[in-house]
């Protein structure tokens, strides 16, 4: 198979072209190094414990170890034993002068998206007033949060739904509706609620296909834009969820996010028979085993958390339909990552180093909805 578009059902780099493959790829050269070291197995299990401990502890990659963060919380640590959360705020932040005014954030060329790695402190439940050494200076990550919002420029984000989920996960989490405007470093003014709905509007624009689908009790024959979004939008869902849960429900948004959410329930098992329609043709090439393993785990595994989230927080009640379907995606993730644990992952690195980090990363996803659920 060539070419991406041929490989990965979901786009396997979800951000914009400021970033060459080249950047993306840069600090994995452990995880090259350690993939070919001989047949090494994760021990095996059925949550994806065994692979996170073994795959996304290697500093080398930052990315990497962000997920594991998300995977198994904040006192999650890499190789050597220091604590995730201390070392990527220790080692990773920059600071960001703009218009005379210094302000801490995460590079995108480490992140990949961004906020991504504020958002996952905040919801491993890193407090705000978590102190670390920054150059010298002791900070907090309150600090962080508000270089945060003098940096975001809605002007420059809205039109891109793989550029707004993690900002609106960071600010919704940490910025009461009351105080949801605010001016940032270039005098420009942020509307985090018209953010929302403008997320919002994104989303079911882009779902609109599939929703017809399953008004109509069909099956999905094709991609719809949704496809294209971060994961399959599944990280979008995932911040309007939080925005819901934290206030931001507007007029009306949150019955239209329920709706998403039953759209996405009907996704884990329409999207997996698509993803199988897709992989079909490209035989039994053992690389096409590889992909289509994690377009499934991508979808199942963010959808998990998507359904476990609005759950738990008392934003939907799945209907017994629904239910029998997340419990059957998430027997058929269990399956999945067992069978990982049984198989060297290097095999995937040596047919594409990306899809080697996208199956850490979607690993991470999954254990971390499994949790959740």
């Amino acid at each position: 198979m060539s070419g991406a578009m041929s490989r990965f059902f979901y786009p396997a780099s979800c951000h914009p072209a400021m970033m060459s493959r080249r950047q993306l790829l840069a600090g994995g050269g452990a995880l090259v190094a350690a993939s070919t070291l001989g047949a090494r197995h994760a021990r095996a299990g059925d949550d994806g414990t065994a692979l996170i401990r073994q795959w996304a502890t290697l500093p080398e990659d930052p990315w990497a170890v962000c997920h594991g963060v998300r995977a198994m919380g904040r006192e999650f640590t890499i190789k050597g034993g220091r604590r995730a959360v201390d070392w990527l705020l220790e080692t990773h932040l920059a600071s960001v002068s703009v218009n005379g005014k210094s302000s801490l954030a995460f590079p995108v060329s480490v992140e990949v998206h961004p906020n991504m790695f504020l958002k996952t402190l905040l919801e491993a439940g890193v407090p705000l007033d978590h102190a670390f050494t920054h150059q010298g200076q002791r900070r907090t990550l309150q600090e962080v949060v508000d270089g945060a919002h003098l940096l975001f420029r809605p002007r420059e984000v809205m039109a891109s739904a793989n550029m707004l989920p993690w900002s609106i996960i960071a600010f919704t989490r940490t910025t009461p509706p009351l105080r949801g405007r605010w001016t940032n470093v270039w005098g420009e003014p942020v509307d985090l609620g018209a953010v929302v709905e403008g997320a919002l509007r994104l989303m079911e624009q882009a779902s609109r296909p599939l929703l017809q689908a399953m008004q109509e009790g069909r099956q999905e024959t094709a991609k719809a834009p949704v496809h294209a979004f971060t994961c399959g939008g599944t990280h979008m869902l995932y911040a309007l969820l939080t925005a819901v849960q934290t206030g931001y429900a507007g007029r009306d948004r949150a019955e239209r996010v329920r709706e998403l959410v039953d759209l996405m329930a009907w996704r884990l098992h329409a999207d997996v028979v698509l993803i199988e329609s897709f992989y079909k043709p490209r035989g039994a090439a053992p690389e096409a085993y590889w992909y289509e393993v994690d377009s499934k785990l991508k979808i199942m595994g963010h959808g998990a958390e998507c359904l476990a989230f609005a759950v738990q927080r008392g934003l939907v009640k799945l209907q017994p339909a629904q239910q029998t379907r997340h419990r059957a995606a998430l027997a058929t993730l269990r399956r999945m990552l067992g069978e990982l644990e049984r198989r060297h992952l290097g095999e995937a690195h040596q047919v594409d180093p990306e899809l080697f980090r996208q199956l850490v990363g979607d690993t991470c996803h999954a254990r971390h909805g499994l949790r959740f659920a």
